[in-house]
C-alpha cells in the first residue's frame, strides 16, 4: 500500500521530485566549496595571528626601550637630586663655621673694645686722684680736706664697678648715684645710669632696672649704651609675657642700630617669636 501512495505521489507531483533531485545533487558540491573556503579563512586567520604576534613583539620591544630609557633617567635625575642635596649641605657646613668663625672674632672684638675703654677709665682715675690731692699751703689740714672736691666721675665709676664685681649691689648703685648727682654734665653718666639698671637686675628687682633703662635710652638716645639697653628691655617684656611690646621694640633696635650686634640678636629672637 505504502508503495503505491509513494507511486501516486511521484505521479502526482513531478515537478517536486525533480526539484528534490537537484538538491541531492547539489550538496556535495556545496560541501566541497565550504571545505575550500574555511581553509583559505583559516590561512589568513593564522597569517593575522601572525602579524598581531609580531606586531604585539615590536610593541613589548619599543615599551621595554622606553621602560630602560625612563629608568636611566630615573636614575642620573636621582644621582643629580643627592649630589645636589650633599652640595647644599657642604654649603650650609661652611656657612655655619664662617658664622661661628665672626662671631668669635666680634667676640675678640669686643673683649678688646672693652679692655680698652677700662684702660682709659682707669686712667682718667688715676688723673683726677691726682688733680684732687689737696696743694701744701699754710692753711689748716681740716680747712684743706674740706675744700678737696672729692673722687671725680671715673674714680666714681670705678669704685661703682668694682663693688658691682664684688656683688655689693647696693654699694655700687651709691657709688653711680653720687657720680651721676656731682657730675650731671659728665660722658659718663650714661654708662653710671646702665650699671644702675645692671645692679638692680642683679637683685633681681626687674622693674627698677627697666625703668633704668627706659631713662638712659629717653635721656641719651645717641648713648652706645642704648641698643644694649634697648635689648635688656626687650628680653624683660618677653620673659613677662609681652610679647608684642618686646617684638615692638626687638624692631626698632634692628631700624636704629641695623649694624649693632644687637640687632642681630634682635633677629634671632624676633625669629623664635613667629
Amino acid at each position: 500500500m505504502t508503495r503505491q501512495l509513494v507511486r501516486n505521489g511521484i505521479r502526482s507531483h513531478p515537478v517536486r521530485v525533480m526539484k528534490r533531485a537537484a538538491l541531492v545533487v547539489a550538496i556535495p558540491f556545496l560541501g566541497t566549496a565550504c571545505f575550500f573556503a574555511t581553509k583559505s579563512d583559516f590561512d589568513r586567520l593564522q597569517q593575522d595571528i601572525a602579524g598581531t604576534q609580531a606586531g604585539s613583539s615590536a610593541a613589548d620591544s619599543v615599551q621595554r626601550t622606553y621602560l630602560i630609557e625612563v629608568t636611566r633617567s630615573m636614575r642620573l635625575l636621582t644621582d643629580s637630586v643627592n649630589a645636589l642635596s650633599r652640595r647644599v649641605n657642604a654649603m650650609k657646613t661652611a656657612t655655619e663655621s664662617d658664622l661661628a668663625s665672626m662671631k668669635e672674632d666680634i667676640q675678640q672684638l669686643q673683649d678688646l673694645s672693652g679692655q680698652s675703654e677700662q684702660r682709659l677709665r682707669d686712667m682718667r682715675a688715676a688723673i683726677e686722684d691726682k688733680t684732687t690731692q689737696p696743694a701744701p699751703t699754710a692753711v689748716d689740714s681740716s680747712a684743706a680736706a674740706s675744700s678737696a672736691g672729692g673722687p671725680g666721675p671715673a674714680q666714681l665709676l670705678q669704685a661703682g664697678r668694682d663693688q658691682l664685681l664684688k656683688g655689693g649691689n647696693s654699694s655700687a648703685r651709691a657709688a653711680f648715684a653720687e657720680l651721676i648727682q656731682k657730675y650731671p654734665r659728665s660722658d659718663l653718666v650714661p654708662e653710671a645710669m646702665f650699671y644702675t639698671a645692671q645692679a638692680y637686675a642683679a637683685e633681681r628687682n626687674n622693674d627698677a632696672a627697666d625703668a633704668e633703662y627706659a631713662s638712659l635710652i629717653q635721656k641719651f638716645p645717641k648713648s652706645p649704651r642704648v641698643p644694649t639697653a634697648m635689648y635688656k628691655r626687650a628680653l624683660s617684656l618677653q620673659s613677662q609675657k609681652k610679647t608684642a611690646e618686646a617684638r615692638r621694640l626687638f624692631q626698632d633696635i634692628i631700624k636704629r642700630f641695623p649694624r649693632s650686634d644687637e640687632a642681630a640678636l634682635a633677629d634671632e629672637r624676633l625669629q623664635s617669636i613667629k
